[in-house]
This record gives structure tokens, C-alpha cells and sequence, in this order.
């Protein structure tokens, strides 16, 4: 009974471990343009001289806090292309991440993929992959975690301003 129980931890620590750590490795690819955020900067946004009064600014500061992290991951190179395609792949894949819309323009397809929140419209984790491979565009990988309101997801795009996140303005909320 001992090891079995010892198994299955180990079986969840290492689910944990993949969840955490799958896209960490484009940090340091070569060839690979990578911007990663992490709460202590959104916190360090919200403490900002910013004027609170407005609502839109307090719309703004809300969003942030609610925010875990942002990874962005963009590349040329079709060896790293493919890399991030089957990790992206395998994540969406084993985390369960349901899928919110697709968009095939221009010879791009763009797949937008979540873990639904504590309402509709909100979802706890947000992944966009663009495949740029075929065409000679950027391959782009977002991943958004924390209390993220959909209607606002543009907002993020516009304040992150990387190649690939104009892409998060086409999010459809039903």
C-alpha cells in the first residue's frame, strides 16, 4: 500500500513538474526571442504612480494583479518551430486545455486553448500558438496564466507588444 501511494505521488509531482517547466527551455534556445513576466512584475506595475481615480486605469491595475505570469516564445527558425509545436502539442494534450476558438488566415493558423476559471469569462490559463512555419512568418507561443477575464485579453495583448500578441485582439467572448 506504501508504494503505491509513493508511486502515485510521484506520478503527480512529475505531471506538476511538466506543467511548470514544459516551455522553459525556449528561455534559452538559440533563435528564440522570449519574454517572460512573472507576478512580482505585475504586482511591481500595480504599485505604480498611476492614477486610480480613472476607470479604465483601475481596470487596468485589476487585470495585473490577477495576472501569474506571461511567457511569449517567438522564432523563425523551423527547427525551433518545431520544437515549440510539439510541446505545444504534448501541453494542451496533458493539461486538459480546452480549445477556444482557431484561425487559419493568410496561410497562418492561430489556436487559442484554455483551462476554464471560476466563471465563463474567466479561464485560469490561456495558451495561443501561431504556426508561422509554412509561410516564412514567426512561430509564436503564449501562455497566460492567473484569474484572466477574457474581455480583457486585449488589453494584455497591447501591453505586452510582441510579435504574435496583436493575434489575442481576435478572442471571441460568446
Amino acid at each position: 500500500m506504501n508504494k503505491l501511494v509513493i508511486i502515485l505521488m510521484l506520478v503527480g509531482l512529475s505531471f506538476t513538474s511538466f506543467a511548470q517547466n514544459s516551455f522553459d527551455k525556449f528561455e534559452n534556445m538559440k533563435d528564440v526571442t522570449a519574454m517572460v513576466m512573472n507576478q512580482k512584475m505585475f504586482k511591481l506595475l500595480a504599485k505604480m504612480d498611476l492614477d486610480s481615480k480613472d476607470p479604465e486605469m483601475k481596470s487596468y491595475i485589476d487585470m495585473v494583479n490577477s495576472l501569474e505570469d506571461i511567457k511569449v516564445f517567438s522564432t523563425k527558425s523551423s527547427y525551433a518551430a518545431k520544437e515549440m509545436r510539439g510541446e505545444f502539442n504534448t501541453y494542451k494534450t496533458s493539461q486538459h486545455l480546452e480549445q477556444l476558438m482557431s484561425v487559419k488566415d493568410d496561410g497562418k493558423n492561430v489556436n487559442f486553448y484554455y483551462t476554464p476559471g471560476k466563471s465563463d469569462d474567466f479561464v485560469s490559463e490561456f495558451l495561443m500558438f501561431i504556426d508561422g512555419e509554412n509561410n516564412n512568418d514567426d512561430t509564436v507561443l503564449i501562455k497566460i496564466t492567473g484569474n484572466i477575464d477574457l474581455k480583457e485579453i486585449g488589453k494584455i495583448a497591447s501591453s505586452i507588444n510582441f510579435k504574435g500578441s496583436e493575434e489575442l485582439n481576435n478572442v471571441k467572448v460568446n
